[in-house]
């Protein structure tokens, strides 16, 4: 079987679409709560505040993210009160990020925020075809990981 591509049918732009319609809508219910964060800032504190990641380097990996761009990232919500950079005391070459007191009390209405968001977009849609939805999406990125080294 021979396939044929078609852009606006192709999963690449369908996830891409997906991504955005949802990172948009996040931004949007993060402001109308008066959140000053964008998603990709969310990104990273989210995993700060789990304690997923003490490092840029860190971030960048399980981000998929440039070093370069996480490093904006991190200007960006340290200028807003979100994190500090501080010495790593195993390693003087290196800085960990630590999410601040402010980070950590609104990470809890930050989630909240983006579990409403999922409960929303997901209204409709059974249960067996989320997951089965999610197991398609898993198989892909497992894929693109290897596909990417």
């Amino acid at each position: 079987m021979k396939l044929s591509y078609d852009h606006n049918h192709s999963l690449g732009y369908l996830t891409g679409l997906a991504s955005r319609l949802f990172n948009n809508l996040i931004a949007r219910r993060f402001r109308e709560a008066g959140i000053d964060l964008t998603t990709e800032q969310w990104g990273v504190v989210m995993l700060l505040s789990k304690g997923e990641a003490t490092t840029q380097k860190q971030l960048s990996e399980q981000l998929y993210l440039e070093k370069s761009s996480v490093s904006r990232l991190l200007d960006g919500l340290e200028k807003k009160g979100w994190l500090e950079r501080q010495p790593d005391p195993e390693d003087s070459r290196r800085k960990r990020v630590i999410p601040t007191e402010k980070a950590l009390a609104e990470a809890s209405r930050c989630s909240a925020i983006a579990n409403a968001v999922l409960s929303d977009i997901q209204q409709g849609i059974a249960a067996d075809d989320l997951e089965q939805g999610q197991s398609v999406l898993n198989q892909v990125i497992g894929n693109l990981r290897d596909l990417n080294g």
